[in-house]
């Protein structure tokens, strides 16, 4: 209706008018496309009336865009003051009363009046009305002394043609309870005489900027799970607040208190939002808190447009939230709702609270499309220390690749001195990079690496080089151009298609021990070259394969070197349930063997081995006939003078395999669990055939274990098939949990029983062996507790009269949720190998963390490896120090080495990669990487 206003309904209390907090009726606005406002009170609808109202001039303060002029210190009285001293009517009233907030204690305070008037055209305010004015707001701010806030808002006043009884005095913020100003005439309005200082960051809004951010970077996490955020194609704007004026001539709206602006993808609040429809450009103040896909931005002032997603604040607090990091700037740049720039900067990872690492700049751009940062003039700070000065950095911000020199790797050996590598990363496309590492070593001199990665959709590779033009601590006479070359390529080049290569070279036998890695030195005879390509059917499967070795050991005899395969194809088959739950089984092979000594016999060998069986398979137990024919057929060079060139065999095999399964119900130390027992019976079948014109190509005799008692042949590979006639009796007993199913017990225990001598020997003329059983085999694993595993094993012969114990392994592991480790292990095998290894991760404080490993040879009372370190982790940082001491062989000499690592998560690592090398040594050490 025309000249009406509809006003915020109060409750009186005393002289002020101040609303109760349940009576404080909530605005909702939006911005309709026809350039009107769409408005709600309290989610009723309140339609905007059109009202002829003559021209005023602007607002006595309105907000500014940011960076501005600073604002002044405006009281409640001077507020009523400037407003009584407008010489004219406004050019357009606002449709809603403005109702100035005030937070404390989670209360609102304001000043309104509460009933309705008539607006009187062209109604001017007297200098003789404002005495009246003046005094009764005075009294009233005498009786009640006005609140106090850290924040200074500008009033918000709106003068309507109405009488001077009616004029509502707007409220502003103070920084601090002030006495009574003294009153100015009435043709003077008050402005502070000089600008205030830059406004703090307001701290109210800390818990809004970091709401549902998990700082927690210490220990071991789970991998970081990427958010999905979906965003939204909705452009309308969306204003929720305490108050609202809304100047339909000016298109513009001041909301105040609470303001809670949507619009898109963008999140904003603030005290005080003045908008302006037409351009999409809005003014904030107070507690400002900005929100985009991946940014988060706090200040005390935002000058920001929505259309564009741009703007400026000053002093202003940021996030990054995924992977997390924070900041503060003097000013921020809002560029696009990818980009932001700021000036004055600090950055880090660390959570709030600590900033043990900082980078410093003057200015800083943030790119989370490309996942890129870049500073100028920057200092990289740790514990306040700057020891990294660059005029321009460019920086990741999350796991995504870039261009630029990566972390150096500094070290010290015995047998490199001095080591350093510096890596330059090319960033050659999305699927496509490169690395060149000069390493300079004090002992040998300069030495070239580099490394190319591609990935294709259907295929990924790595190539690998290193080159020492000249190594210094190369002997008279010896070879000093040294380097190394590694191709390693696979891909799926059609459905159900899969190709490997792997190539390798080194220009000589201790390359890898002078020059190879020093924390992953090992001793290397030969360096397989070898390809494969593999077809995997339903049922059946096809592998090509061409393989050739290296002998980087000139030492090595060439008659003692391995052989070629080139090429090798295989085809096995394995159909179950067919015509009477019958199982098909083939294993087929056709290899060509080459050798490099033209006295060695070599030559083609072709083997066949259908088979048959039957599976029962019942609850209580199951029973396996199986039947296969096996014929192999060779081609031969070079062989032994009276062997036939073209050796071949056919034998059948018969196996049974069959067990029986008895479970009950237990307890164990105070859980319920079941207990199995599975007897088991195997038996084995073979005639014997004389193989002694077979040459050896690939077969060895196969390690004695428990899983080995249910084989069919005693040799790996082709070349020889062990006559059997034989009978396997094993025992298994289980102790599984009977809540979660998890197998909290098993010990086994089993052993042959020979029915003849076996003749068949690897070596051609090799006795008979006519013991009637074999060796027993036995084998304990236990979970002791959450964090305690425990596993042993036995290989015992009782027909040794000496050293019956022919082989056992101990070993006993602890690794909780905090990854304290502790690894003890023992292994023995008669005659050739029994060492104790020792290794360990374990906690001195809650930062501080031991690491170390002692690997010792019984048999040659040599320590093998040992290595000993601390860890420092302080969850935004971690620095790891070792001392390591290894042989690469028991006859070598001992190799002295010291390592450093520092890691500034979610920045970068500087040093060796000792992370990776604990990785390897201690069983159960992991990282987050």
């Amino acid at each position: 209706m025309p000249g009406k206003r509809r006003i915020l309904p109060l409750a009186i209390s005393g002289l002020l008018l101040v609303p109760t907090a349940q009576a404080a009726p909530k605005w909702d606005c939006r911005a309709t496309s026809n350039g009107d406002w769409e408005c709600f009170q309290d989610g009723v609808p309140v339609a905007p009336e059109t009202t002829r109202l003559e021209p005023r001039p602007a607002p006595v303060e309105p907000v500014a865009p940011v960076p501005s002029e600073p604002e002044s210190v405006t009281t409640q009285e001077e507020a009523v003051t400037q407003a009584v001293e407008e010489p004219k009517a406004p050019e357009g009233a606002p449709l809603v009363a403005p109702q100035a907030t005030e937070e404390s204690s989670s209360q609102t305070s304001s000043i309104a009046v509460t009933e309705e008037r008539t607006e009187t055209p062209s109604t001017e305010v007297t200098k003789e009305q404002v005495p009246a004015q003046t005094e009764t707001h005075k009294a009233e701010t005498e009786q009640t002394p006005p609140e106090t806030d850290t924040t200074t808002t500008p009033p918000e006043t709106a003068i309507a043609e109405k009488p001077v009884e009616q004029i509502e005095p707007a409220t502003a913020r103070q920084e601090a309870p002030k006495a009574p100003e003294p009153e100015q005439p009435a043709d003077v309005v008050t402005t502070d005489p000089e600008p205030r200082p830059a406004l703090p960051i307001a701290s109210s809004t800390s818990h809004r900027i970091d709401r549902g951010l998990d700082w927690n970077q210490c220990g071991i996490k789970t991998p970081r799970t990427v958010q999905q955020t979906t965003l939204s194609q909705d452009d309308t704007t969306h204003i929720e607040a305490d108050a609202a004026d809304l100047y339909r001539t000016e298109n513009r709206a001041v909301f105040t208190g609470n303001v809670k602006l949507d619009r898109g993808n963008d999140k904003l609040e603030a005290d005080n939002i003045s908008y302006l429809k037409e351009s999409n450009i809005l003014d904030a103040e107070g507690n400002v808190y900005l929100e985009q896909p991946g940014l988060r931005v706090t200040s005390n002032k935002l000058h920001y447009d929505l259309e564009n997603q741009q703007g400026n604040a000053d002093r202003a607090e940021f996030r990054l939230t995924d992977p997390v990091a924070r900041g503060t700037a003097t000013t921020a740049e809002i560029i696009n709702a990818n980009q932001s720039r700021y000036t004055q900067v600090n950055y880090t990872t660390c959570q709030p609270g600590n900033s043990d690492w900082l980078i410093e700049a003057e200015e800083m751009e943030i790119d989370q499309a490309t996942g890129v940062g870049v500073a100028r003039n920057t200092k990289l700070r740790f514990k306040g220390v700057p020891f990294i000065y660059l005029p321009y950095a460019s920086f990741p911000i999350d796991d995504r690749r870039k261009s630029g020199f990566l972390p150096p790797s500094i070290g010290t050996s015995e047998n490199t001195g001095a080591d350093i590598s510096i890596p330059y990363y090319f960033n050659i496309a999305p699927q496509m990079d490169a690395t060149f590492t000069p390493r300079i070593m004090s002992k040998r001199g300069l030495l070239l690496g580099g490394e190319f990665r591609y990935l294709a959709e259907k295929s990924q590779g790595t190539i690998k080089a290193e080159l020492l033009p000249s190594d210094s601590e190369q002997g008279p006479g010896e070879n000093d151009t040294r380097g190394a070359l590694n191709v390693e390529l696979n891909g799926t080049p059609a459905t159900a298609w899969r190709y490997d290569i792997d190539l390798n070279y080194v220009s000589d036998k201790d390359y890898i021990d002078d020059l190879g890695t020093s924390l992953a030195a090992t001793s290397v005879k030969h360096q397989e070259r070898r390809g494969d390509i593999q077809y995997q059917g339903a049922g059946w499967s096809f592998l090509g394969r061409a393989q050739q070795y290296q002998t980087i050991d000139r030492l090595t005899a060439i008659n003692d070197r391995p052989y070629s395969r080139l090429p090798q194809l295989l085809v096995n088959l394995e159909k179950p349930d067919q015509s009477m739950g019958l199982t098909y089984h083939l294993q087929s092979e056709y290899v060509n063997f080459g050798h490099s000594s033209d006295t060695k016999v070599k030559g083609s060998r072709l083997d066949l081995q259908p088979g048959i069986s039957l599976p029962m398979r019942r609850p209580w137990g199951f029973l396996t006939p199986k039947l296969s024919l096996r014929h192999t057929h060779y081609n031969l060079e070079n062989q032994t003078t009276g062997l036939n060139d073209n050796p071949s065999r056919t034998l059948p095999t018969l196996s049974i395999d069959s067990g029986l399964y008895f479970e009950r119900d237990a307890n164990w130390f105070g859980n319920a669990i079941t207990q199995t027992l599975e007897p088991r019976l195997y038996y084995l079948y073979t005639p014997k055939e004389d193989q002694s014109d077979i040459p050896d190509f690939d077969t060895a005799t196969l390690d004695f274990s428990f899983a080995n008692l249910f084989r069919e042949n005693r040799f790996s590979g082709s070349d020889k098939v062990g006559d059997a006639n034989q009978l396997t009796t094993a025992l298994t007993s289980r102790s599984l949990s009977s809540e979660t199913g998890e197998e909290l017990f098993r010990a086994s225990i089993g052993q042959i029983s020979y029915f003849r001598d076996r003749d068949v020997q690897l070596q051609s003329g090799g006795a008979a062996v006519n013991d009637d059983s074999s060796s027993i085999v036995a084998e304990v694993a236990t979970t002791l507790s959450s964090n305690w595993r425990m596993q042993a094993g036995l290989q015992w012969n009782p027909h040794s009269s000496s050293n019956a114990t022919e082989k056992s392994a101990f070993g006993l592991h602890y690794l909780d949720e905090k990854q304290r480790i502790l690894n003890l292990t023992y292994r023995h095998t008669n005659g050739s190998i029994e060492q104790t290894d020792l290794s360990a991760r374990w906690p001195i404080n809650h930062q501080f963390h031991a690491v170390g490993r002692w690997n010792y040879s019984l048999l040659h009372n040599k320590t093998m490896e040992a290595f000993a370190g601390i860890e420092y982790d302080s969850c935004c940082w971690v620095s790891r120090f070792i001392v390591r001491n290894y042989r690469s062989d028991a006859n070598s000499e001992g190799n002295l080495a010291l390592f450093l690592q520092l890691e500034l998560k979610g920045l970068t690592s500087l040093g060796d990669k000792i992370d990776q090398f604990l990785e390897r040594g201690i069983l159960g050490y992991r990282t987050d990487n």
